[in-house]
This record gives C-alpha cells, structure tokens and sequence, in this order.
C-alpha cells in the first residue's frame, strides 16, 4: 500500500513539473528576449550620435536607427509578446531580423497612407 501510495504521489509531481515547465521555459524566453531588444535599442541609440556627421549617408543612417530605436523602445512589450507568439528563438540575429522586418512593415504602411 506504501508502494502504490508512493508512486502514486511521484506521478502526481512529476506531472506538476511537466506542466509548470514550458511556464517556466517561456518566462526565460521573455527575459532572454527583452535583453536583446534592450541591446539593440542600445545599439540603435549609439548609432544615432551620428547625426552631425557631414556625410549625407550617415546622417540618413543615423535618423534610421533613431527612430528604429524609438519603435522599439515605444513598442517593446507588444513586440515581445509577437516573438513569443511566434516562438522566436532568444538569438540575436533573429530577434534583430524580427525587430528589423516589423520597423520595415511599420515604415512601408506608414508610406502608403502618406501616398
């Protein structure tokens, strides 16, 4: 009775661990996440100290990042809940991709009502 009892109780947490897991799994995605796009709202910012430049190119360069910057600083959290969504991998260069597809999508809707 003490065995089945036992086992009984270890297949009821092991189950409580199955089912917490991806819980657990998915707030450490969120973290590694909002880490990165803080890094590449970092880096977006750094670029934008260019706008004295006297090269034309790194002028228009730097306004692109700064308002890259500004997209994703005023829309983080919906960007992040997208990427959950989507299960992107917490990796940089996905993350930068995703970040970089939706400014453009943003940016071209954003034209098209202008026209």
């Amino acid at each position: 009775m003490k065995i089945k009892a036992t086992m009984i109780l270890v297949a009821i947490v092991t189950a409580g661990l199955i089912m917490t897991g991806p819980a657990v799994g998915n707030e450490t995605n969120r973290a590694s996440l909002e880490a990165i796009v803080d890094q590449y709202i970092s880096a977006c910012e750094a670029k934008s100290a260019m706008l004295d430049s006297s090269s034309l190119n790194i002028r228009r360069a730097a306004m692109l990042s700064c308002l890259r910057a500004t997209f994703c600083r005023t829309s983080k959290t919906e960007l992040i809940n997208e990427m959950v969504a989507q299960n992107v991998e917490a990796k940089p260069y996905k993350v930068h991709h995703f970040l970089n597809a939706r400014f453009n999508e943003v940016v071209s809707s954003n034209q098209l009502a202008l026209k």
